[in-house]
């Protein structure tokens, strides 16, 4: 069965990010998670299609302010 690459990747992050819970530090924690979400938000916003050239800052913008 074949799955967009988008949900897979997707979908290690999330599992990355519950693993976290048990395994780091409670001071990392936040700041990894944020990372994982902001490269979820990068998924979602390029619609799945991580060929696309993007402006990192701006959408670290848009992340942070949302």
């Amino acid at each position: 069965m074949k799955t967009k690459a988008s949900i897979v990747v997707m979908s290690h992050l999330s599992d990355a990010q519950s693993l976290l819970k048990y395994t780091a530090p409670r001071i990392l924690t936040k700041s990894i998670n944020s990372e994982i979400d902001f490269a979820k938000y990068v998924i979602l916003r390029c619609k799945g299609d991580l060929t696309k050239e993007i402006d990192a800052d701006e959408l670290w913008e848009d992340y942070v302010n949302r």
